[in-house]
């Protein structure tokens, strides 16, 4: 991401929180961040294409945040969960997320609404994913249950510690949390006691979003994997073709100029094509 990019997307980051999503105009982005009109829109088509950039961007710092707390580590490793879900947290709390959502649902904006409780449903699937992962496949039949209260034990816990004036650490929180569920993934498992079936995640999201989702983990796995042969100037490419395929509306003109210069293109081209499509 440019530097000018970055900084339309700060000052729009401030006013969303600040003001709302709703009170706040193009204008007063254009004002905050010192950039002409012509500059806005050849980023963004609308503020709400830059709301949805937001989200994407704290969406994927998080992503990487995670997957830098559990590299060189094993997957189960309680401590290593205790610290991703407490990324989660910090990051929310640094992005004032919660104002953005207020925001969002103050709003008659039924897309951004959606994209609010995709954003919520999306970090339950991480949870319950992680679960079966950290206690063992013997808990995946149960792993939503346990997702669903591991998150409403937390989110409690720090709402009656602010309210009360406790002084808990949040880290403290999360793995009180996790050993409750830990003792309750012992119970339902010998008990055989299931509230969710599991393949609800899949049932209640999309099916386009489900393969659109496949589709680009394909796209930049093979991005990854030919970077590590790749000399600097192919990797930088390969870079900036893979931040631009994450955006919300993917330039497809410059992603296909990028794409030519690459020396391995071929292995590409098929899956651009396909996650290109999901975007038309």
């Amino acid at each position: 991401m440019n530097d000018r990019k970055r900084q339309v997307m700060e000052a729009a980051h401030t006013l969303f929180v600040e003001k709302g999503f709703v009170r706040t105009s193009v204008q007063d982005i254009l004002d905050k961040s010192g950039i002409s009109k012509g500059t806005f829109y050849n980023y963004f088509s609308s503020k709400k294409e830059l709301l949805i950039s937001i989200f994407e961007k704290i969406k994927m710092e998080t992503d990487q945040r995670r997957m830098e707390v559990l590299a060189g580590r094993q997957a189960n490793d309680k401590n290593a969960f205790i610290e991703q879900i407490q990324v989660k947290m910090e990051i929310s709390k640094e992005n004032k997320l919660f104002a953005l959502f207020y925001g969002v649902l103050m709003s008659e904006d039924e897309e951004l609404k959606g994209l609010v409780q995709q954003y919520h449903f999306d970090e339950l699937c991480w949870a319950q994913k992680r679960i079966a992962e950290v206690f063992g496949e013997q808990v995946r039949p149960y792993s939503v249950d346990l997702a669903v209260l591991l998150y409403g034990m937390v989110q409690n816990a720090i709402h009656f510690a602010v309210t009360a004036g406790a002084e808990i650490e949040i880290n403290s929180i999360i793995a009180y949390s996790l050993r409750r569920i830990e003792k309750i993934a012992e119970n339902v498992v010998k008990a055989k006691d299931q509230l969710f079936d599991p393949d609800i995640v899949e049932r209640l999201e999309p099916e386009e979003a489900l393969n659109r989702k496949k589709k680009k983990e394909s796209l930049f796995n093979q991005i990854d994997k030919i970077k590590k042969s790749a000399d600097e100037e192919q990797k930088e490419l390969l870079s900036f073709l893979k931040e631009e395929l994450q955006s919300s509306v993917p330039r497809r003109a410059l992603i296909y100029a990028v794409m030519s210069q690459i020396d391995q293109k071929k292995k590409l081209e098929h899956l651009v094509d396909e996650v290109l499509r999901f975007n038309t």
